[in-house]
Formats: C-alpha cells, structure tokens, sequence
C-alpha cells in the first residue's frame, strides 16, 4: 500500500498570510535569523519541495465525509476525490467581522481591517487613503 501525504491548498500560492507580513520578526526561532514573513514561508516551503508531499494549490475541498474521503476541485485536475487514512485541517486564520464580534452598527466606508490593508498595500501594490 502506497502511503503519501498531498497538501490542498486553496489560494494559488503556499504561505497564507506569512504572504502579506513584508514586515520582519519571523524566523528566529526555527532558523536562527530575522526574516519577513514571505522570507520565512519560503524557508520552509524550500524545505517541503525536498520531500515527496504532493501540493495542490488552487484547490479547493468541497466535502469530506465520514469515511475521509475528501472531494476537492482545481483545474488542472477537476473534481478530485482522495480516501484519506487520516486528515489535518489547517485552516490559517482570517480576521472577524464587525458582527462576528457583536460590534453593533454598519461597516463604514473605505475602512479596512489591518489584514485587509496589509493584501491591498503589500500584495496589491495599491495605496489605500491619501
């Protein structure tokens, strides 16, 4: 039986938001120097690309059963169906919503949440304000 680890990744890139921290601070710990954050996913990225683990990016997970048979889809692939033996979720972080933490009244125009400023400015290139 042929044992084998594949990562699904559901935006096109690997790194999450490590991709939008240009700011350094990362990387001491593990790799004894000061890095940004898309400095220090490369690390280990650079490291995962030594193995045998299957990446699929672009790819998103549409089920999983009881079973663990995952469904996800990408087009390189189309409708992917994987019986796992065992499954990680690890599903990065996102920042909550006014409502999400009972904030009461509207979002207001052109105000963005620290990571929503972050993507524009530093993945984006776009200048967000005057």
């Amino acid at each position: 039986m042929q044992q084998k680890i594949i990562i699904l990744e559901r935006a096109a890139t690997l790194g999450g938001i490590l991709e939008q921290c240009i700011h350094t601070g990362f990387g001491l710990h593990y790799f004894g120097e000061e890095l940004s954050g898309p400095e220090y996913a490369a690390k280990f990225i650079e490291q995962l690309e030594k193995t045998d683990i299957v990446v699929k990016t672009d790819t998103m997970v549409l089920d999983i059963d009881d079973n663990n048979l995952v469904t996800a889809v990408n087009k390189a692939d189309g409708l992917l169906k994987i019986q796992a033996k065992a499954i990680v979720l690890a599903m990065g972080c996102r920042e909550r919503t006014r409502g999400a933490i009972q904030i009461p009244g509207n979002r207001p125009a052109g105000v963005f949440t620290a990571g929503s400023a972050q993507y524009y400015v530093n993945i984006l290139g776009h200048s967000i304000g005057k």
